[in-house]
């Protein structure tokens, strides 16, 4: 191993140099870099389903890379996406890179996390600063994109914001790839958003793998969206009381969305140098839910409303009228499966006219009331109880459940179908932790088929890359360069140089955007945020 210390050439000598090589009629050769690598992320890729759709002729270009190369599981960490694709390229551990979950609280309330808040370089920083090229398209926390020697295509490129792609010059053409994308046949769908995505990134990555670079990165992320919603149906036998006809619709859903990555990643291998190096990796692998985790965003506002509890000041969706409400949602959004309640009290609303006498007949009524309103399969929507301690110092006078057995898209009062309450409903029946681990494949001229890549970590990632690149390996590092997964030839051409850290970025902190909500919406259903 060697520690790459900087050396000044006196300027006399340089001159000599050029000047002899001049005389003898050569030109100086300019430095020559190892092969490109092409890194594709499949955010919850997860071997067992691999090896499944192996066995049944299924996706072929993972097959062809795990056998003219390398295959081994990826140990994973902290059990949330944004940390452990940070972690992957950045080499450090979160609390030095700062990103620590999927949102940042700040005083307005939760935003999601973005590339503002990360504390250190990450390989597109490293490698613009090494005179390379490089492009970034899906990777997680990677808006606002960053300028840097190639291009960025950040996770949030399909929103409509500033800094989505970068340079900005390249924005015409990442839209005019969108449209294409729509157009062109895929595997990955265009009505779900983020199967668009990936659709949209594919389209882009496979175009910017057919000019120069040293790294590509791409990373998928609807293998795990689809994980998340689909697994009961791909996994039937890992639940109990299923209707196998409910799960017959959505059988595919999940070895769909692997083919779709498989079909995509053909397409780059097609596209990209002969000599390319090829990383395939996910962050973690899947599991069954058990029990299934059940999440209905609703509107109480809107039920108590409908049930004439409750008063708006002139018209659907406008501010509640305390003076004619009774009994109104207090600080509770859509999401949370707890509402907490509040009476409209006389000398504490503005304008309220509920008086501590008249609170236990309401809250009869109210019991009475809520009994009646139903799920289509009949199953009751609501259960009313007394607040908790800490649901009291939040400010609620007492709380309802809302239940989730027999759970449909809408409600019914007495018989008749109530519109507008039931914002949608997500079954999370697919799972991962900290100890779900993930995948790792690599093939190219220099990986070492051969390789043994027992406990590689996603902390190894980093290093591992910029070795293969020739570029030196930090020491603050939280992983190793795992020389071993290139060949002998390799590494006897290309020792393993070392420097100290890479340097430090300045966080910005927490950035807001008009989408936040739609992106903690997201996060909400599956299951992420409470």
């Amino acid at each position: 191993m060697h520690r790459l210390r900087l050396r000044f050439v006196p300027l006399a000598i340089a001159f000599v140099t050029v000047a002899l090589l001049s005389l003898a009629g050569c030109k100086p050769k300019p430095p020559t870099h190892p092969n490109p690598i092409l890194v594709v992320g499949i955010d919850g890729g997860e071997w067992k389903v691999i090896e499944k759709l192996w066995s049944q002729g299924r996706l072929p270009h993972l097959k062809d890379l795990a056998e003219r190369g390398t295959k081994s599981t990826l140990r994973t960490a902290y059990n949330s996406s944004p940390v452990i694709w940070t972690t992957i390229a950045t080499g450090v551990t979160p609390r030095e890179h700062g990103i620590t979950d999927f949102v940042v609280p700040t005083s307005g309330g939760d935003v999601p996390i973005s590339s503002d808040i990360r504390k250190v370089p990450a390989l597109w920083n490293m490698l613009t600063q090494s005179g390379r090229r490089v492009n970034v398209l899906g990777w997680w926390g990677s808006w606002p994109s960053e300028k840097i020697n190639g291009v960025v295509v950040s996770d949030r490129a399909l929103l409509n914001l500033e800094r989505r792609v970068s340079p900005a010059s390249y924005l015409p053409t990442f839209l005019e790839e969108i449209r294409r994308a729509r157009e062109e046949p895929s595997l990955f769908g265009v009505d779900d958003e983020a199967e668009m995505r990936d659709r949209a990134i594919a389209r882009a990555a496979v175009t910017l793998a057919s000019k120069p670079f040293d790294l590509h990165l791409v990373y998928f992320r609807s293998p795990d969206i689809v994980s998340h919603n689909h697994w009961k149906s791909y996994e039937p036998g890992a639940f109990s009381g299923i209707d196998p006809h409910e799960l017959e619709p959505n059988r595919e859903r999940v070895p769909r969305s692997y083919e779709a990555v498989d079909q995509a990643l053909g397409r780059l291998l097609a596209a990209a140098p002969k000599d390319t190096n090829v990383l395939v990796l996910s962050d973690h692998g899947f599991h069954a839910a058990r029990p299934e985790e059940v999440k209905v965003l609703l509107d109480m506002d809107a039920v108590l409303e409908r049930l004439g509890y409750l008063q708006r000041v002139q018209r659907a969706g406008a501010a509640v009228d305390f003076a004619r409400t009774r009994i109104y949602t207090y600080g509770t959004p859509s999401f949370r499966q707890v509402k907490l309640l509040r009476f409209s009290m006389a000398g504490r609303e503005r304008g309220g006219r509920v008086t501590a006498g008249e609170r236990e007949e309401l809250l009869h009524d109210l019991t009475r009331d809520l009994a009646a309103v139903t799920y289509e399969s009949g199953a009751p929507a609501f259960t009313l109880r007394e607040a908790r301690p800490r649901e009291i110092r939040e400010g609620a006078d007492f709380a309802v459940v809302v239940q989730t057995e027999g759970v449909s898209p809408a409600l019914k009062l007495r018989g008749e179908r109530i519109e507008g309450t039931v914002e949608s409903v997500s079954r999370i029946s697919g799972t991962h932790t900290r100890n779900t681990h993930g995948i790792l494949l690599a093939a190219g001229p220099d990986i070492d088929p051969g390789a043994k890549l027992d406990g590689i970590r996603v902390h190894d990632i980093t290093p591992t890359l910029l070795y293969g690149l020739g570029l030196p390996v930090a020491e603050n590092f939280a992983g190793k360069a795992r020389t071993d997964l290139y060949s002998e030839a390799f590494r006897k051409a290309h020792p393993l140089k070392t420097i100290p850290t890479w340097g430090a970025r300045k966080s910005a902190g927490a950035r807001t955007s008009k989408e936040d909500e739609k992106l903690l919406e997201e996060l909400r259903a599956l299951g992420y945020l409470q």
